[in-house]
């Protein structure tokens, strides 16, 4: 153990920020009758839709900073303008955030660090499939140690503590301090929240109600800017894509100790068309942008991890919950038993198909490098070939059942229909002709009786199938929103 110790000690360096911003993304399952509700809840709250076209919210979200929305609505392809950008509240097919500006100071208290921090917004996504995303923006004080930052953001970033070591961290405010990040978050940032989460989902050791996506900790999107006199080594790089700042000792972490194996990461997850002046790093748990750059140059860097970096973020990030979430609910559904949510799920899947995912985004040249990298950190292609293959098993297993059914019905029906014919030809009965003489059936004879029960339970099943087609059509029609939006 000394000895790993002493060898991250010897790959790590001594770095300064000269300001650092991070974005901790959540997401979680939204009741589906209850999306209406929500929403009304989050404008009485205080926050506001975001419209591309209300200019005065360009900077009123960001701490001081400047996000163009003319720029924002020119980086991405006309097709992905609609989801990511929806022009009207009332627009569910696309991805409606909601916006609340706090500014609220806030401390944290952890055996390694302990550092004062402004948290300047919140967001709520309100996203199709009832997949909800909440959004917090921090920005750290300046000059702080990269060590520093990297163990605040995967320090701040566990909703609640899984090791013994998080559970000696305080966060709080004016109006309290709380052991768990969650518990920050629900009482003084989003009271409401927790109202509209589908906890069906999860179990009493999971909070979130995605138990098929990711643990108790959110994902982190930074914007770290060093001196310009720094030196950014693969290792830094490997250190922000893992998070990994300080080990339980206290000392700098690398969490590798083979320069191929990071050599091999940083290939696979690092945009380096500006180095060795600015890099983006893409991985499970961190999407960041290092920099040097001074003046002008990092305020537009720092802006694009506002708005367009984390826009193109979000919606990799949004498709994989998805394909997972698609994949959970295939693997819930009884085949044989669950006919209509097999139906449903084929229709989930062909919607989120065709208006959704698309394989470009963007028409720029790094922008179509740095999705490409968010595409395979993500597993997008994989996910979706999975989903694919669902979809066609689902159509065969649909088909074969279909057919079954149909057969079953049409013997019952050919039954009826030849019975029907034989007495319809050969055995009338009087008694059935104007008023009904309910007194003479006790002297029916044995044909009679046969034909008597062949026309009511004839009657009586065509209303039966009649109705039952009619109640699933409804339900169908129903569920087919309430699942989707």
């Amino acid at each position: 153990m000394a000895d790993f110790q002493e060898k991250n000690k010897e790959m790590t360096q001594d770095l300064k920020t000269r300001r650092s911003m991070l974005q901790f993304i959540f997401p979680f399952m939204m009741e589906n009758s209850k999306t209406k509700e929500f929403t009304s809840r989050l404008l009485k709250d205080d926050f506001v839709f975001f419209d591309l076209k209300d200019m005065e919210q360009q900077d009123d979200f960001y701490g001081g900073m400047k996000v163009s929305h003319r720029t924002l609505e020119k980086f991405f392809l006309p097709n992905i303008e609609p989801i990511l950008f929806p022009r009207s509240i009332q627009s569910k097919e696309g991805i409606r955030r909601f916006t609340k500006n706090l500014e609220l100071e806030a401390t944290l208290q952890s055996p390694h660090l302990q550092t004062d921090f402004t948290i300047n917004s919140i967001d709520i996504m309100l996203c199709p499939f009832h997949i909800g995303m909440m959004n917090i923006r921090v920005t750290l004080p300046d000059e702080l140690d990269y060590n520093d930052v990297l163990y605040f953001g995967d320090t701040f970033r566990v909703l609640e503590p899984i090791v013994e070591d998080e559970e000696n961290t305080k966060v709080g405010c004016a109006n309290g301090s709380y052991t768990k990040v969650k518990d920050f978050i629900f009482n003084e940032l989003i009271p409401n929240l927790t109202d509209f989460i589908d906890q069906q989902e999860s179990n009493s050791t999971y909070f979130g109600s995605l138990p098929f996506f990711i643990d108790e900790r959110m994902y982190v999107v930074g914007h770290i800017s060093l001196d310009e006199d720094s030196s950014i080594t693969k290792t830094d790089l490997y250190r922000a894509s893992q998070l990994n700042g300080y080990d339980l000792d206290g000392k700098p972490y690398v969490g590798a100790l083979n320069p191929a194996y990071i050599d091999r990461h940083y290939k696979k997850n690092v945009y380096d068309r500006w180095g060795d002046e600015t890099y983006f790093i893409a991985s499970e748990y961190h999407f960041a942008c290092v920099t040097k750059a001074s003046g002008k140059l990092e305020e537009a860097l720092a802006s694009e991890m506002y708005g367009q970096q984390y826009y193109a973020l979000l919606l990799f990030f949004y498709y994989k919950i998805v394909l997972l979430k698609l994949t959970h609910e295939h693997s819930r559904i009884d085949i044989e038993k669950d006919q209509s949510e097999t139906e449903l799920l084929i229709i989930m899947i062909t919607e989120f198909s065709a208006k959704y995912l698309f394989p470009e985004v963007n028409s720029t040249t790094s922008g179509k490098e740095i999705t490409h990298i968010l595409k395979e950190v993500f597993d997008i292609d994989r996910l979706y070939e999975d989903v694919v293959n669902t979809l066609s098993g689902l159509y065969q297993n649909q088909d074969k059942l279909t057919t079954n059914r149909n057969n079953y019905l049409l013997q019952i029906l050919t039954i009826y229909t030849v019975l029907s014919g034989i007495y319809g030809m050969n055995l009338v009965i009087e008694d059935w002709k104007g008023k009904i003489r309910w007194g003479k059936i006790p002297d029916y004879s044995f044909f009679e009786y046969i034909s008597l029960f062949v026309a009511i339970s004839g009657i009586a099943i065509s209303a039966i199938l009649g109705i039952v087609a009619l109640e699933k059509w409804i339900k169908e029609h129903r569920s087919k929103k309430n699942k989707i939006f």
